[in-house]
């Protein structure tokens, strides 16, 4: 077992007394346990956000960083903050039993980018048209026998079959990066005019080719970008060519949101928070789950290098901007929820 998920709390709309003493209990709680996770939903495109949430969680992901400031602030990488939450997501750090989910069920997250990189090798200077048909019958097959998988493991455990994620999940190992699958697609880096698009395009084709592959698909199911897990990412991010922003641009497209980013050690409260309610911001009017998983690196700078080891990876330390937006973040309260929220 590499981690363990479910120290969460819900609070889109509000906060129980025991969300608020969870919340509370996390910065330790991280700091004193090897494979716990952490995640706290702070919006949704049915409530808005919760503000006050937002600006806790600022603080909150501060003070991990100082109590596990030895490790590079890992306790951070165990800890994420959600706009529409999945209750059936398998991966961690955000894994976490929803509330309309069983006592026990098999959820499967299948990979495979260094598949799909692989096939589009065979198609190169081809129109998108073919790229996408390519991903499409790639991303079939790899749900196909993530379906296969989960239904033994079903039977062997007698344990019900939840659902197959159909993410691409990259790894910090070389031939298994998201990044080198847009670069195949014709640009020489992550980051580079276009990408946005070519992400689109990826997210779209291999949600198409995989929800044919599994009578139950669910949790985030789509293309991940975190920085520190994707060689591709980490290579960009160290030339100058990928930024915050145009990390923020891309999470517009694919799954979840701003992933394992290691921010400067005195980035404020403050400054996190905001990042938290801008990606927050794109959930909600988008109706699809984003997320913030930064890692503030204790001592270091811009340009520095995070070590965090094994699926977590390393990365190089990202600036961020340091216009002030305290007096923003004050204000608490919820924002309300977008008109497109009333589907009833």
């Amino acid at each position: 077992m590499n981690f363990l998920g479910g120290y969460s709390a819900l609070m889109h709309k509000g906060a129980t007394k025991a969300d608020e003493r969870l919340l509370e209990s996390i910065p330790e709680v991280l700091a004193t346990t090897e494979r716990l996770c952490s995640s706290v939903n702070v919006g949704s495109t049915r409530a808005g956000i919760n503000m006050n949430a937002v600006r806790q969680m600022g603080q909150i992901i501060k003070k991990t960083a100082e109590l596990t400031s030895d490790t590079d602030g890992l306790g951070c990488a165990k800890l994420v903050v959600f706009c529409n939450a999945v209750e059936d997501n398998p991966f961690m750090a955000g894994a976490f039993c929803g509330v309309g989910e069983p006592e026990c069920a098999i959820n499967v997250g299948v990979s495979g980018p260094g598949v799909v990189k692989t096939a589009l090798e065979k198609v190169k200077g081809e129109p998108f048209d073919v790229v996408a048909e390519t991903i499409k019958r790639t991303a079939f097959k790899i749900t196909r026998v993530g379906q296969l998988v989960a239904r033994e493991a079903s039977q062997r455990l007698n344990i019900p079959f939840g659902i197959v994620d159909l993410s691409l999940a990259p790894t910090p190992a070389r031939g298994d990066s998201v990044a080198h699958v847009l670069t195949e697609m014709g640009l020489e880096m992550a980051g580079a005019p276009g990408t946005t698009a070519a992400l689109a395009l990826l997210n779209d084709a291999v949600k198409k080719g995989g929800v044919m592959a599994s009578n139950h698909v669910g949790g985030l199911s789509g293309a991940f970008i975190p920085v520190s897990e994707d060689i591709g990412m980490i290579e960009a991010a160290a030339a100058g060519q990928l930024t915050l922003e145009k990390l923020e641009a891309m999470t517009c497209v694919c799954s979840v949101g701003l992933d394992m980013i290691a921010i400067p050690g005195d980035t404020s409260a403050e400054t996190i928070s905001g990042i938290i309610a801008d990606e927050a911001a794109i959930g909600m009017v988008n109706s699809k789950t984003t997320a913030v998983r930064v890692i503030p690196a204790v001592g270091k700078k811009a340009g520095d290098t995070v070590e965090f080891g094994g699926l977590l990876g390393y990365a190089p330390v990202m600036p961020v901007n340091r216009c002030d937006n305290s007096a923003f973040i004050a204000r608490g309260g919820r924002i309300p929820a977008p008109l497109q929220s009333l589907k009833n």
